[in-house]
């Protein structure tokens, strides 16, 4: 009897001595995912949970362990694994996920591993032991993928810590802050990348008499933006237009004009095109009009992952390479160099040519709550001045590597620039969509007034007064963030 009173005494005794798994370990590659980091970190303390992000150390409890490994192994209730193009290049990461699976497979611990896929790189080339597992879709939007994963965690059961609460991230977040860099309170103008456009008066809807099977057919050739809806051409073009175009064999048997902005309100009951279908007909159209247009003017195209074109100048293409605009802020004229050389820099140091930079925008039209282009900032790479580089991967990296000193001045310039060319004297860009009718795009971004404003009085980028060449290290060393915490 007493040695199964003992026994239970020793089994009692090790579940005490047991470790206990309660926090979430957050592994990313460093530094190029912190921003993520300290965000999703925030937010899971926010909520409850203890985090350990080498950022933040372990936020909503105690360091009680002696280095990662030990963490893992012991502590961890799961691994949440930050995962991008450039995430499996980072040894320290790397070094983490190898410790995480070791740590699955030694102790039968199953969904131990939560992947979070961050950007829009393919899944053909994320770790193949990922591949099958849960993987959090942040790529997709991170508010509703953070929902999801509070989900999975309290589908999991993971434990909450008393003392993982808003005011422990506010507490780290003012011990942490960098002094010069804060919000005042005082007005700021905010200049956004929103482009106000004027739409067309009236859209057509002709009927070319030749039934909805032969409609792609026929139209095959008609040069202004058009979408077939069923046995119907829309566009912007008028019947006489359509028949001087596709005649003498196809005429424009019936035409149905409707106001552009009541379609796009109410859509179309004689036709049965609901609101949300016709919002989506004009903007198709007007992509279509803005993409025209840009190579019309002799802009290169590069798709990008997501399917946006993106528009770039070509390397001789503009004087020094360089776009004039005024500045909104000092009313002064100035300029921005939009193409430049990139060169990669060896291991031995040696700067080598790589070919050029061009900066480049892609324009998302937006109907709601008023017409506008939204502008998106993208840099493309190219060997020769005009064809973007045809490896995701290689131009990933290139970005990543040498647009960390283009802070939020040297993109909002930029795209005052290009805008300011597109513009030209008139300051607005006019998109065709037939003989006499346009889109207009007011090329001046948005403006805003704040009541706060972000102070930095150490922010430091690009010199502007200099040809700016982009160097990208061959072989950059990488930050080893395994260490003791």
């Amino acid at each position: 009897m007493s040695e199964l009173v003992e026994g239970a005494a020793r089994q009692e005794a090790s579940a005490a001595a047991a470790p206990t798994r309660g926090v979430i370990f957050l592994s990313h590659a460093t530094p190029e995912e912190n921003t993520f980091a300290a965000w999703l970190a925030a937010q899971l303390v926010s909520a409850g949970y203890e985090v350990w992000c080498d950022l933040t150390k372990l936020l909503g409890g105690e360091r009680f362990w002696r280095d990662i490994e030990d963490a893992i192994r012991n502590h961890t209730f799961r691994v949440l694994f930050v995962s991008t193009l450039l995430t499996h290049t980072k040894p320290g990461a790397r070094r983490e996920l190898d410790l995480a699976f070791k740590a699955q497979a030694e102790l039968g611990l199953t969904d131990f591993i939560i992947p979070i896929k961050l950007d829009q790189f393919p899944f053909s080339a994320m770790d193949e032991r990922l591949r099958d597992l849960n993987i959090m879709r942040f790529d997709e939007g991170w508010p509703e993928a953070f929902s999801k994963l509070l989900k999975l965690l309290e589908r999991e059961g993971a434990p909450k810590s008393p003392r993982a609460t808003p005011a422990c991230v506010t507490e780290w977040y003012r011990r942490s802050i960098d002094q010069t860099r804060r919000v005042q309170t005082a007005e700021e103008n905010v200049y956004s990348n929103w482009f106000r456009v004027r739409l067309p008066k009236a859209i057509m809807l002709h009927d070319l008499g030749v039934g909805a099977k032969r409609m792609e057919g026929v139209v095959a050739g008609f040069p202004w933006p058009h979408r077939i809806l069923g046995e119907w051409l829309v566009t912007f073009a008028p019947a006489h237009e359509v028949n001087q175009t596709l005649g003498p064999v196809i005429r424009v048997a019936r035409t149905h004009e409707v106001r552009t902005e009541d379609l796009i309100a109410d859509g179309d009951a004689t036709l049965g095109i609901a609101a949300g279908d016709a919002s989506n007909i004009v903007t198709e159209l007007l992509g279509k009009a803005w993409n025209d247009t840009l190579q019309s003017r002799g802009l290169e195209r590069f798709e990008m992952a997501n399917g946006e074109l993106a528009w770039f100048f070509k390397n001789g293409q503009l004087d020094k390479n360089r776009a004039h605009f005024t500045s909104p802020s000092t009313r002064k004229a100035t300029y921005r160099q939009l193409v430049g050389a990139k060169s990669k820099r060896t291991p031995d140091g040696q700067k080598v040519s790589d070919g050029f930079w061009h900066y480049a925008i892609s324009g998302i039209p937006q109907l709601h709550p008023f017409p506008r282009l939204v502008l998106r900032h993208h840099v493309i790479f190219s060997d020769d001045g005009a064809m973007p580089w045809q490896s995701a991967e290689r131009m990933h990296k290139a970005r990543r590597s040498v647009c960390k000193q283009w802070w939020n001045a040297a993109w909002r310039d930029r795209l005052f620039a290009i805008a300011a060319n597109l513009g030209g004297d008139a300051a607005t860009l006019t998109l065709p969509v037939s003989e006499d009718e346009r889109f207009e795009v007011r090329m001046q971004g948005m403006s805003f007034t704040a009541p706060r404003r972000f102070f930095e009085d150490n922010e430091c980028g690009l010199n502007e007064n200099a040809e700016i060449e982009l160097i990208e290290d061959e072989d950059e060393p990488e930050d080893d963030d395994v260490g003791s915490p």
